[in-house]
């Protein structure tokens, strides 16, 4: 158990070590005979978004400095300081104190010491240990970095530790308990019991994380056998007051009601105008277990002790992915942060309106960046904002991790509708909308190939056209219309959808049209949305000859 006084360990007697990370879902856990036991973190489920072809060229942002691009990195560094104190939270103190509740305090938890009871900490908030000493009864709980191990995946590694070769017991019984619930949180559990020269002793072993300070719990409990069910009653109880007091750092923000709003829309088209072509991986975090023997003195009599240690735990570092996806959108001017939890990493992006949008990042070779996630999916908005206090510093470094720009992200289009036009001008238009009709016949009810047909033929007969679409709370949403560029200045507006058996569409008037989400080009479009884009180049446009 880690932290006995020297006066009563005698002596180590044998060990195993074991070693630690988090698991990969789809290979689970795979029992072998070697000393060191790895497997994968489980990471945050990333949803794709789409690319398209004619990719530019590979925008390699793995030795970003602020030596080299002046003004983007102090653009970056002034949005995250203006972020940081939208996020900032901080409690804590190392010490272990009471308070008039009687609650004993330090590194940012709390809890009510049994009577009788003694504690000593040892550590700080990142990691350490509390020894807890009652009559005829000892524990331990050690806290670190929760890297995303599964509590009840570590106790199985316990159970194998206990059963190794180095550690002969001539009666060994290890099962897993009831789950109990810890501040909140599922806790698993362990009891051991065995025989040791010819000694018994029986221990209760507990595991939980929790998300407010990011932090893993194993505590530890053994008892003489005469006092274990008062002892044990004693130790539940101190777990059962249990509080983590959150860490500097922790947010629950508000997420913005609207996702796809107009500034909500922008924000996934800019997403899905790159893609990852190369991301570094990682190193995995990794925890190391050992479980050795120690004797121990009490009244009179000695008991061999079997106390489980934590030899290292690996931190884990902001992933190069999330990174480069950071540095990408405060380049362009988004107020964006990492938040963190259980060894997942994700950004968050404050919208003008206060609120914040979470991002599912997309892996290498999928299709953009990343997908927004709605204001449901509350635990998105729920985390530490990674590498605080550092994080005002810059972003993390994003080495080995190619980004590739498909395509421009749309433009945000608030045009002025022309009151009075041209009359030649507007008969022109009037004249070639009417005098082609669409001929395909199939389900395209939300007008989306009819305005890419129309955009394309008005181009190729010399107009200076846009395709623009609406979005979330947009009166004409889910449809897309043509703008084009009157003379002079100005703009009308026409509607492909309006056409019926004849024409490819008419001018329609009135503020709607003339706001939305503004494409040069139909292949820009499909670039972003290969499900509706039809790619079409106005050069390639033929037309039936007159006659």
């Amino acid at each position: 158990m880690g932290a006995l006084s020297p006066s009563r360990v005698l002596s180590v007697l044998l060990g195993g070590l074991f070693l630690l990370s988090a698991p990969s879902a789809a290979e689970g856990l795979v029992w072998d005979d070697a000393t060191w036991d790895l497997f994968e973190i489980l990471p945050v489920r990333p949803v794709g978004a789409a690319d398209g072809a004619d990719p530019a060229p590979a925008r390699d942002i793995s030795n970003r400095s602020a030596g080299t691009e002046a003004e983007p990195a102090q653009n970056r560094s002034m949005l995250l300081e203006a972020v940081m104190e939208s996020l900032s939270k901080g409690m804590g103190g190392p010490e272990i104190t009471e308070d008039g509740e009687g609650r004993s305090r330090g590194s940012n938890f709390s809890f009510v010491l049994p009577r009788g009871w003694k504690a000593a900490p040892r550590g700080d908030l990142d990691g350490g240990n509390l020894t807890l000493e009652g009559p005829s009864a000892l524990a331990t709980i050690v806290w670190f970095e929760d890297s995303g191990i599964d509590p009840e995946i570590l106790l199985r590694q316990v159970v194998r530790a206990y059963r190794s070769g180095s550690l002969r017991f001539s009666v060994l019984e290890v099962e897993p308990g009831e789950a109990v619930t810890i501040d909140g949180q599922r806790a698993s559990t362990l009891n051991v019991f065995y025989i040791y020269g010819g000694l018994e002793s029986q221990k209760r072993i507990v595991a939980w994380s929790t998300p407010r300070s990011g932090r893993f719990f194993f505590a530890s409990f053994w008892s003489v056998s005469e006092a274990w069910d008062a002892n044990l009653g004693a130790f539940e109880a101190l777990l059962a007051s249990f509080r983590d007091e959150g860490a500097e750092g922790y947010v629950e923000l508000e997420p913005r009601t609207a996702t796809f709003d107009l500034w909500g829309a922008v924000l996934q088209e800019t997403l899905r105008s790159y893609h990852f072509e190369r991301v570094a991986i990682p190193p995995s975090p990794e925890v190391g277990m050992r479980v050795v023997l120690t004797a121990h003195r009490e009244a009179g009599r000695v008991d061999q002790l079997a106390s489980e240690e934590i030899v290292s735990s690996t931190p884990a570092a902001i992933p190069p992915r999330e990174a480069a996806l950071q540095a990408l959108l405060l380049d362009r001017g988004y107020a964006a942060a990492i938040l963190r939890r259980g060894g997942a990493f994700w950004l968050v992006v404050q919208g003008p309106e206060g609120g914040w949008q979470a991002i599912s990042s997309s892996g290498a070779g999928g299709r953009g960046m990343g997908s927004l996630v709605g204001p449901d999916d509350l635990e998105w908005y729920r985390g530490l904002v990674a590498g605080w206090p550092d994080a005002v510093e810059g972003p993390a470094p994003t080495s080995g991790t190619v980004l590739v720009e498909d395509c421009n992200p749309p433009r945000i289009v608030r045009l002025d509708p022309r009151s009075e036009v041209n009359l030649t001008w507007i008969l022109g238009i009037e004249e070639l909308l009417h005098r082609y009709r669409y001929s395909g016949k199939g389900n395209d009810s939300d007008s989306f190939m009819k305005a890419q047909v129309c955009w394309a033929l008005l181009e190729r007969e010399g107009h200076d056209a846009l395709l623009v679409t609406g979005y979330e709370g947009h009166p004409l949403h889910p449809r897309m219309w043509v703008i084009v560029h009157h003379p002079g200045s100005g703009h009308v507006a026409v509607d492909p959808a309006a056409s019926g058996d004849r024409g490819l569409g008419e001018i329609v008037s009135g503020a709607e049209w003339f706001d939305g989400l503004g494409y040069e080009t139909s292949l820009q479009y499909s670039c972003l949305h290969p499900d509706k884009g039809h790619a079409i180049d106005p050069e390639a446009v033929r037309t039936p000859d007159p006659g």
